[in-house]
């Protein structure tokens, strides 16, 4: 909180705190005064809780109407990758250019020298989608009840359809089965942070751009949304499949539906496992999938006897995935684990009462 804030604060507590709480006997040397040693009566812990109230709601308001005017502008650029261009351009003016006082003409001579990545379609796609999942990220900001959850993380897995299914059109494989990436021009611009640009630089890299945290993008550093964005339980990297699932779709699900719970850990799984497929070659996504599906399999199985849900079917699937890769490099530490889980599962087994022999007490 800035000191200009607290003024008021300080001046209040000042006038109704007695003389004798305001100029309290001297510590003994080398002892630091304690913080239980100041006693508030109940009034002025009520006028001080009061005041912080007031100065919560204004805090409030701030942050609110900075994520209003920033939506409203991100939803009108989300009409068109044309609109969508302009208000990247908009940004990246006002954040390397006119932030530090350099002329228009060194914006110009920018644009210039990046046209040919400005005018790549794939580029402006990155952009549509940047923008969407800023949007989304913006809306969760200020959610707590789970249930209200419920339409974003529809829209979020429609998002990280249509993402995955960008990530697919913008990659293709050889005969041979190698990745063979389009080649938008040559590199060059420097997006600061990733934000609208591809992995290595301003350019058509959908993957590269939506590997990048929306916090740190062109959009957001312009908007001064950065220091806003802090929601732990939301996932900031739009092509992040695993972290939007553990981190929201999976929770939200096990919270209000969790019946539905199996069935979205297909889903996670379907869905990193195209991403994935889309971005290696055949070789390299057959080493990935030897050793990662059967991973994945075994996470989605742990997680539901966690939360017991289906738990006996997917103590079942476990030992099969157990059974089915002796040679997987966590054979050893899956069977350590589902040992551990059969005896924590397990009832104790009935002891049979011991019978007295006839006559005694």
């Amino acid at each position: 909180m800035k000191l200009i804030q607290l003024l008021p604060l300080l001046t209040v507590l000042l006038l109704v705190t007695p003389a004798s709480a305001q100029t309290p006997a001297p510590a003994p040397a080398d002892t630091a005064p304690a913080i239980g040693q100041v006693l508030l009566t109940p009034a002025q812990t009520a006028h001080i809780l009061k005041e912080l109230e007031k100065v919560e709601a204004q805090i409030g308001q701030g942050r609110g109407s900075i994520f209003a005017a920033a939506l409203t502008k991100f939803r009108e650029a989300l009409a068109s990758d044309t609109a969508a261009l302009a208000l990247y351009l908009d940004c990246y003016k006002l954040e390397h250019f006119e932030r530090k006082n350099l002329k228009q003409s060194d914006f110009m001579d920018w644009r210039d020298r990046n046209e040919a990545r400005l005018k790549d379609d794939d580029f402006k796609k990155a952009l549509l989608l940047q923008l969407e999942f800023l949007v989304l990220t913006i809306q969760a900001q200020d959610i707590k009840d789970s249930q209200k959850m419920g339409p974003l993380v529809t829209s979020l897995q429609t998002f990280l359809g249509k993402a995955i299914t960008a990530v697919q059109g913008a990659t293709k494989h050889t005969a041979s089965g190698a990745v063979e990436a389009k080649d938008s021009g040559p590199k060059g611009g420097g997006a600061r942070k990733g934000g609208g640009g591809g992995g290595g630089g301003l350019g058509g890299d959908i993957t590269g751009t939506l590997r990048q945290p929306v916090s740190g993008s062109e959009f957001a550093s312009a908007y001064l949304l950065d220091d806003h964005l802090a929601r732990k339980e939301w996932e900031y990297r739009p092509l992040d499949v695993g972290g939007i699932y553990s981190k929201v779709i999976l929770p939200y699900y096990l919270a209000e539906k969790p019946t539905e719970l199996p069935a979205q850990w297909d889903m996670r799984i379907n869905a990193e496992v195209a991403m994935r497929k889309a971005i290696m070659s055949e070789t390299e996504f057959n080493l990935y999938y030897k050793d990662e599906g059967p991973r994945m399999l075994w996470e989605k199985n742990n997680y539901l006897v966690a939360n017991n849900v289906n738990a006996v079917t997917a103590l079942a699937e476990m030992l099969k995935i157990i059974q089915g890769n002796p040679n997987h490099p966590d054979a050893a530490a899956w069977l350590k684990d589902f040992r551990e889980i059969v005896k924590q599962v397990s009832e104790p087994e009935a002891t049979a009462p011991v019978e007295k022999p006839i006559g005694t007490q």
